[in-house]
């Protein structure tokens, strides 16, 4: 495993990346992973090694750096869901897609990585961007993950399941079925607007799993069996998706 840290310089300063691929000259596809609210972390870092073992160059961007919010962060202390919700609210959808575009720039002339159609898998607040980046994105993004998502089906004009027409993507969908974040109902709505737009999609509710089941560090809520399930969603999907077939 080949791995680094750099960082990307910006007008709004400067955001840490981190980039794991397997050893070899590749071209290996590339891979965005879109983190969670917690805060960019090391268990985040080793998903993302997780999958770059599959055979993918993984990006994984700190959104938060705006915030200087860094993980892990302590969810007893009181005003960390404070913090928590400030830096999502200042994390825009624009503000989101420079991030990942600015990422995918920056290993556009690594020999080793192959961005010209992307994969995407989010958590949390990921999992919502993950399916706003497969729309801003458009075809450039061959797959996307959505794993215990908040946000994709709300009241809000911008809401995601409203903006599906430029989605190329196939997408999956794992669902926590007892997360209050993406409910029987919302999920419904969801299917619904994906299938007007024949948009190609698994969405899969996880029984007994609630909202962050794929964390172990989260001993509340991780659920290993679910967390394992999705993994191989999620690698299958890629393969199909992103891993080039004999001529």
């Amino acid at each position: 495993m080949i791995e680094r840290h750099e960082r990307i310089e910006g007008a709004e300063g400067a955001m840490d990346l981190f980039i794991a691929r397997p050893e070899g000259p590749g071209p290996f596809p590339v891979i965005v992973e879109i983190m969670d609210a917690l805060g960019m972390r090391e268990e985040l870092h080793e998903h993302a090694r997780r999958v770059a073992r599959w055979g993918y160059c993984v990006l994984a961007p700190d959104l938060f750096h705006r915030a200087g919010l860094k993980g892990p962060l302590d969810l007893t202390r009181p005003d960390t869901l404070t913090q928590i919700r400030a830096a999502m609210t200042a994390l825009t959808d624009p503000l989101a897609v420079r991030d990942v575009e600015d990422s995918l720039a920056r290993v556009a002339a690594d020999p080793a990585a192959d961005p010209a159609r992307i994969g995407l898998y989010g958590f949390c607040m990921g999992g919502r961007f993950a399916l706003t980046l497969a729309q801003r994105l458009g075809a450039r993004v061959a797959a996307a993950a959505s794993v215990h998502p908040g946000g994709l089906v709300t009241d809000e004009p911008g809401s995601p399941h409203r903006h599906l027409e430029q989605v190329a993507a196939q997408l999956y969908f794992g669902i926590a079925d007892q997360d209050a974040h993406a409910t029987p109902a919302q999920m419904q709505i969801l299917e619904q607007a994906l299938t007007a737009r024949q948009i190609a999609y698994q969405l899969e509710c996880h029984p007994g799993a609630l909202h962050g089941f794929m964390m172990p560090s989260r001993k509340d809520v991780y659920h290993a069996a679910a967390a394992e399930k999705v993994w191989g969603r999620i690698e299958t999907l890629f393969a199909r998706t992103l891993v080039p077939r004999p001529a």
